[in-house]
């Protein structure tokens, strides 16, 4: 079976150093992927800023992280395409509506920094590559908020609130430092963070944390030395 490991890194890029972990999702399957143990409030404004390395043969679709609501299944989500010959390109899904697929990383086989962000207001968003602004818009799902107490997976689409996950939606590749607050960052505050260690406090709802992660089913994981 396929498992799912949870790995140890040594940050030396940023100022300062820390121990944090990984999440390595290596090929497609369905039963991996890894559930936040948060309790969500609903949001009318919202960040997401993870670390992510993509399987660069791993072509096709795939769901970085889902969020789902009980109201709304496709409540918010990161989707993914990796193409031969050709860059990354990612998407945001906000209640069903979506942003269209832009190119934004290499596919490099390198860690790079992703942060989306989306408002009611005017239904703006935007997505950050390596700290610089690479698409942003409005009109997606202006005026409403999205919807709390739902589940959010890392590495799989959910079809069914909480469940339904396929192998095809499946994320490829390793995920680490995934942080989540109930603002949207500023161009200057998301710059920092690439040469800090530690996420911004403000309005900060989730911090990335061993102890808050539950694997999928009956997904093994195991402790594993890696490095940038």
């Amino acid at each position: 079976t396929k498992k799912t490991f949870l790995c140890y890194v040594f940050f030396t890029a940023c100022s300062g150093t820390f121990d944090s972990f990984i999440l390595e999702f290596s090929g497609r399957a369905r039963r991996k992927s890894a559930r936040l143990r948060h309790k969500f409030p609903g949001m009318e404004a919202v960040t997401v800023c993870t670390r992510v390395l993509f399987e660069p043969t791993c072509e096709g679709f795939s769901t970085v992280f889902s969020y789902s609501a009980q109201a709304f299944i496709n409540e918010f989500q990161l989707r993914a395409q990796v193409m031969d010959g050709d860059g990354i390109q990612l998407a945001l899904f906000v209640h069903g509506e979506h942003s269209a697929l832009h190119p934004v990383i290499d596919n490099d086989a390198s860690w790079h920094s992703v942060c989306v962000s989306w408002a009611s207001s005017g239904g703006a968003w935007a997505l950050w590559v390596d700290g610089v602004e690479r698409h942003e818009g409005t009109n997606l799902y202006p005026g409403k908020s999205i919807g709390g107490d739902g589940v959010f997976i890392v590495g799989q689409e959910q079809d069914t609130y909480g469940g339904s996950l396929k192998a095809a939606d499946s994320f490829c590749g390793s995920v680490t430092e995934l942080h989540i607050w109930n603002r949207v960052l500023n161009a200057s505050e998301i710059k920092a963070m690439e040469k800090e260690c530690s996420p911004l406090t403000s309005g900060l709802l989730f911090k990335w944390n061993a102890s808050a992660l539950e694997m999928e089913g009956n997904s093994k994981y195991t402790i594993i030395p890696c490095e940038f």
